[in-house]
């Protein structure tokens, strides 16, 4: 009995998540959309020095893809949040489903919306030197650092996936609980802050401390067991939460 019903929530699952990349293409969209205002903000350049040696003035521009990254950020945290409105619950209740069946789906879909956004965030930096080579009437110093290998390539877009992943479980937990009550999306932005102040006076220099716990770990297996294992701890903790708006209906 118990075998059967995890077939036919994996069943709902699967079709849930079928309809909600049907649904949501208008996402992956608005992906493309953000990504290429954030490139032609980029094609300004980032950084602007110059300098002066034996006499001769070089100025030069650093261009990176740092906008695409955090305007991807963005994008998922924004819509991560969208996804727990009560119009988009309603709208997974077309399905014979329930709160399980339906956290787990948009879980689904964030990690698949996360895949193709960090992919593409990443892919975009070597866009954006194709849109400097060809448009921006200046001359490039092609240096040792131009060329990336896969490997590293590779391992930037697990970076970026897992950050994507990271903020999306945190836009949904908070999603989540604004949905609890009505007063909630008001208070809530003014609980976070009272919470972080009141964290950092008792434990001094703790943001430092976190972000250097996810941010500057140099080891890939233990970043990646950093990033996922804390979001599924935020999607195991939104879907508990959850199951208290499926007792209120």
């Amino acid at each position: 009995m118990m075998s059967l019903n995890r077939m036919r929530l994996g069943n709902i699952v699967a079709k849930q998540l079928q309809y909600r990349v049907k649904a949501y293409y208008g996402i992956f969209s608005s992906l493309v959309l953000v990504q290429v205002i954030a490139l032609l903000l980029s094609v300004g350049g980032s950084v602007f020095s110059g300098t002066t040696i034996y006499g001769l003035s070089i100025d030069y521009t650093t261009y990176m893809n740092t906008n695409v990254i955090a305007f991807t950020i963005l994008w998922i945290f924004i819509h991560a949040i969208i996804m727990t409105t009560k119009a988009e619950r309603d709208n997974s209740f077309s399905f014979v489903s329930n709160q399980l069946s339906n956290n787990i789906s948009n879980s689904c879909f964030l990690v698949i919306a996360s895949i193709i956004g960090g992919i593409t965030a990443i892919l975009s930096g070597y866009l954006l030197r194709i849109f400097v080579y060809i448009f921006i009437d200046i001359d490039l110093l092609i240096g040792t650092g131009y060329y990336y290998r896969p490997t590293e390539v590779f391992q930037g877009m697990t970076a970026m996936i897992c950050y994507l992943l990271l903020i999306g479980s945190i836009g949904y937990l908070i999603g989540v609980i604004t949905q609890l009550h009505r007063t909630l999306p008001m208070l809530l932005p003014f609980v976070i802050a009272g919470i972080l102040i009141a964290l950092e006076r008792i434990y001094p220099g703790s943001f430092i401390a976190i972000g250097e716990f996810y941010f500057q770990e140099t080891n890939v297996f233990l970043f990646l067991i950093k990033f996922v294992g804390s979001t599924i701890i935020f999607f195991v903790v939104a879907i508990l939460l959850s199951s208290r708006l499926e007792v209120r209906k």
